[in-house]
């Protein structure tokens, strides 16, 4: 359960805003839609969008989310728990909606996304700006090689330079949200055991003392706010 624990947490203090979800009900209607939400971890996005949607899957191959679903049940959202790949094989189903936020870029992945959709169907595809204020945080502490770093740079940049050669771009914008923490303590604990959940990074001594300089800097009356910016993308089959 440590690993799902952080998982919440992680997600808890980010996009209190709602921009996400603002921008997805702004520009794609999903009033009684089905949706398939590729690697929905626990349901982020699942479960406010299913207040309006017709059913949502809720679609990742990580067992360990599996509690948080049992946990939160409600009719019309559904958790599969298999890969995009596995889960195409098995069904022929067509969704009004596929929602890929902050995937793992594949493009084995992408061309399974595909066969998903129909000539009326909507890709959402939301992805961080490796730049952001968070997502440097391994960088401004050195517990990441920068080879590391770069190439997740290069593998986003060329998917998102493919992505109009694959899809019909209907909306292409940057949006802006946040990790906004009640206070120091919280901060440090939550991005402490991110960089552990995501990175496998254990912060020693030094590590943790630049930890705390970097969060002072981050501080705006009592918060501490990260900014975080974002690739924000509705696309259709050609």
């Amino acid at each position: 359960m440590k690993f799902l624990n952080a998982f919440i947490e992680d997600c808890r203090y980010y996009d209190l805003n709602k921009v996400e979800l603002k921008n997805i009900l702004k520009y794609v209607n999903v009033r009684n839609k089905t949706v398939l939400d590729v690697g929905a971890g626990i349901g982020r996005l699942a479960f406010p969008l299913s207040k309006y949607a017709k059913e949502v899957i809720a679609l990742d191959n990580g067992k360990r989310f599996m509690p948080y679903f049992k946990k939160h049940k409600k009719t019309n959202v559904k958790f599969v728990n298999k890969s995009m790949e596995e889960y195409v094989k098995k069904t022929l189903k067509k969704f009004d909606i596929v929602l890929l936020a902050w995937p793992t870029f594949d493009f084995k992945m992408i061309n399974s996304v595909k066969s998903s959709m129909n000539k009326d169907s909507k890709l959402i595809f939301i992805t961080c700006d490796n730049n952001s204020d968070y997502e440097t945080i391994p960088n401004k502490l050195r517990v990441l090689e920068k080879a590391v770093f770069n190439k997740d740079v290069q593998n986003k940049g060329k998917i998102l330079k493919k992505l109009p050669k694959m899809f019909r771009v209907m909306v292409n914008r940057k949006l802006k949200t946040n990790y906004k923490y009640p206070d120091k303590k919280t901060a440090f604990r939550i991005i402490k055991n991110g960089l552990k959940l995501w990175f496998n990074i254990k912060l020693d001594k030094s590590n943790k003392v630049n930890l705390i300089a970097l969060i002072n800097k981050h501080k705006k009356g009592n918060k501490i706010i990260f900014e975080e910016k974002l690739y924000f993308y509705v696309l259709e089959l050609k």
